[in-house]
């Protein structure tokens, strides 16, 4: 477990990475630019893009300037991701090449597939381009976004390289613990997106009851609920009080028993809504309104 904003976890290939971060999805233009250089200049050390969100531009400026006031290159983890439309060994290859010019970046820290092909040999040719772009010094870590067990199983059977992070939609009440247990196991590190809800755990009365403890806010303890899990979360703000609300997560820990309550939301949720229907020891079935948006 990550102790402090500086401190970074192991991965499987000997680099290591910040425990928490930004994500810039949604964020374009001046804001992503402004947004990656505060959020670095607070302290924040992780950074994610991809090309999907169409800021690869604004977040390497971001970056840059960021470098330019004093911060060294080499303590920044950069993320970005190779789309589904850009999958296959070709493709992918060339939407790196497209992405490092965008970030205007000699390499990046961390290269990820956006979203599995649902055709395995599609997912293992994509990946082979990555381990080349690995094996050059491009990407200094490679893995993948949104794989269920059944994909990463698949993946794992011909990786030379295994992937050292498996991002996808972690909070509180969709802890999505099997997968979780699943990477753990094969030693690759968890990377949530969404960690806030999109905002909405400020809503679950259960997180504010057990923030009111610690002085805490209820997004906070979500966070802190990721970080002691091992998990890495990337909340997305582009406001700067809420940037520096995200990262004051490391002065206080929640007990065994406030992990538990949290931990157990997920059944509660169910039990809620019973409808609700998940894959066992897999990736939770992606809702209608995401599967419209296609994207994440």
């Amino acid at each position: 477990m990550v102790v402090s904003l500086l401190d970074r976890m192991a991965l499987n290939n000997g680099y290591t990475i910040p425990g928490i971060g930004l994500g810039t999805s949604g964020m374009t233009g001046q804001e992503a630019e402004d947004a990656v250089f505060s959020a670095i200049m607070k302290g924040y050390r992780l950074i994610d893009t991809a090309s999907q969100y169409d800021n690869e531009e604004d977040v390497g400026r971001g970056v840059n300037r960021a470098v330019s006031s004093g911060v060294s290159r080499d303590e920044i983890f950069l993320v970005t991701k190779i789309w589904k439309t850009d999958a296959g060994f070709d493709n992918a290859i060339q939407s790196f090449e497209a992405s490092l010019s965008r970030l205007n970046q000699p390499y990046v820290d961390l290269l990820l597939i956006h979203w599995p092909d649902k055709d395995d040999a599609v997912n293992l040719d994509t990946w082979r381009a990555l381990e080349d772009i690995y094996e050059s010094g491009r990407a200094r870590s490679i893995g993948v976004s949104n794989f269920s067990r059944g994909d990463l199983s698949e993946l794992l059977k011909e990786a030379k390289v295994n992937p050292a992070i498996n991002q996808y939609e972690v909070y509180p009440g969709h802890p999505n613990e099997d997968l979780n247990d699943f990477c753990d196991s094969e030693n690759i590190v968890t990377m949530a997106y969404s960690p806030l809800k999109r905002g909405n755990v400020s809503k679950e009365r259960h997180l504010t009851t057990i923030g009111e403890k610690y002085g805490k806010t209820a997004s906070q303890v979500a966070l802190r609920w990721d970080i002691q899990r091992d998990v890495i979360p990337i909340p997305k703000s582009s406001n700067k009080d809420r940037m520096q609300e995200n990262i004051e997560v490391f002065d206080f820990m929640l007990s065994d028993e406030d992990m538990n309550t949290i931990n157990n939301l997920d059944k509660q949720n169910r039990d809620r809504n019973p409808n609700e229907t998940y894959r066992a020891g897999n990736l939770r079935v992606r809702t209608s309104r995401e599967k419209k948006q296609g994207r994440r």
